[in-house]
């Protein structure tokens, strides 16, 4: 049996001891090919840019360090079409962010651990490999003026266009199709930047690229939703198996550089001889991902399976005018824990009734009233819910007198002060769900 080749990778790292443990790490899975700093990178990449898969690059380098190379990689054509992994001691956020801004698909924390490294750099690959496998088995499509050109995927009117015409040739044979949208991707974009939210959206297509074989049909067809056409399978079991395993991956999140509350949600449809067009079999997959959002999110639904939705995931209620503050909140919330945005207390009423054993908490956001709030929560300690569920109230930073009333009303379980911090409300969310857990082990 042949051997596969394997893939070139350029270490580019000023420490000796640095790239040794890297060869060490990595030389089983990859061609290694060494560069002792930021200067030796760019001359290797200029004689024999064809020769290099992919490159690992250490930031902090003396001379021409890491970020510097990343500048000069922008204005390199041959440069650019190699994807790049950065080194780095830090896990700050705000760090990463400037590595990719200047174009790095990826980081790897140091110490390297072996098993992320070759996760992450595959991960990388996977979009570059299934680019490379579509080029040469779909030529007649003219690929390169309809791919997405930040996922490497096929673009809306091609993924629209190549499946209506399978599922015309090919009406006997049995297809699947599936939504796949990105949960609490707005409130990523809004607290974190739209940087990160587009390494979300390459993250997600390199997952899906290595997943699904090189025959399937995988586009990018919006913002942060994308369809794969799983074609000529053998049974429905193979893609709900692989739909849950699609699930299960942004749920663990192993050796994922994605924020904790990302997940996916997916609705499936299996083609009948009767669909004959991309619109009609994606109508019916759409319904099913409705399913999966209402239920909770980090799920799939097939269309035509009922489901017990009460089964499934629990949902908050926030009472707030502020964008911020919904972003804010969906940002520091588990994904499995679904927000309902409310207009009022008949609002809230409805929803208790409908999905009283659901709600988990209850958010009042008073803070961009222009008085104390002592009214409203006169109002809201009349309702019949107030004793079934915690409340938590959302103040003004400062106003005294906001927080006095929340406090007097007898009703808050908690304070929360406006403009909400996504780091201090993640830590007090956490805390909440630990004291919930640990009343369900006391019951």
């Amino acid at each position: 049996m042949e051997l596969q080749k394997k893939e070139n990778l350029l270490i580019v790292d000023d420490s000796k001891f640095q790239r040794v443990v890297l060869r060490e790490t990595l030389s089983d899975n990859f061609e290694i090919i060494e560069a002792t700093d930021g200067a030796e990178c760019l001359e290797i990449i200029k004689k024999k840019s064809e020769a290099i898969d992919i490159v690992l690059l250490d930031l902090v380098m003396p001379g021409i360090d890491g970020f510097e190379v990343l500048r000069r990689r922008q204005k390199n054509p041959e440069f650019r079409n190699i994807p790049v992994i950065v080194l780095t001691t830090s896990d700050d956020i705000s760090f990463q962010t400037q590595a990719f801004e200047l174009g790095a698909d990826d980081f790897i924390i140091k110490p390297v651990d072996a098993r992320i490294a070759v996760s992450r750099i595959n991960n990388t690959l996977g979009a570059v490999r299934h680019l490379k496998e579509v080029l040469e088995e779909q030529n007649s499509w003219r690929i390169k003026s309809q791919i997405d050109e930040m996922t490497h995927l096929f673009n809306k009117v091609t993924t629209e266009e190549m499946v209506t015409e399978i599922l015309c040739e090919s009406d006997e044979k049995k297809h699947a199709l599936m939504v796949i949208d990105i949960d609490n991707f707005k409130s990523v974009n809004d607290i974190l930047g739209h940087k990160v939210g587009d390494h979300i959206i390459s993250v997600v297509a390199g997952v899906l690229s290595s997943l699904f074989r090189s025959t399937d049909i995988i586009g990018r067809i919006g913002g942060d939703e994308f369809v794969v056409l799983m074609r000529d399978i053998p049974n429905e079991q193979v893609v709900t198996e692989k739909a849950q395993q699609l699930v299960e991956i942004f749920k663990k999140k192993e050796n994922l550089t994605i924020p904790e509350n990302i997940s996916v949600s997916m609705g499936i449809a299996f083609s009948e001889p009767e669909d004959n067009s991309f619109a009609e079999l994606f109508a019916k997959s759409d319904q099913a991902l409705y399913i999966s959002k209402k239920a909770g999110k980090a799920c799939f639904s097939v269309h035509g399976v009922e489901y017990d939705i009460l089964d499934r995931n629990r949902k908050v209620l926030l009472w707030s005018d502020s964008r911020n503050t919904a972003s804010t909140l969906e940002f520091a919330l588990p994904s499995s824990v679904q927000i309902n945005i409310v207009s009022g207390l008949e609002d809230i009423r409805q929803h208790v009734v409908q999905e009283d054993n659901e709600i988990a908490m209850i958010y009042i956001d008073v803070s961009e009233l222009s008085d104390s709030g002592s009214e409203l929560w006169e109002l809201v300690k009349k309702e019949e819910w107030v004793t079934q569920h915690p409340i938590v109230a959302i103040c003004k930073e400062g106003s005294m007198e906001q927080i006095r009333y929340a406090v007097l009303s007898d009703i808050v379980n908690d304070i929360l002060f406006a403009p909400l911090e996504a780091p201090t409300l993640k830590r007090r969310i956490h805390e909440y769900i630990k004291e919930e857990q640990q009343r369900i082990l006391e019951n």
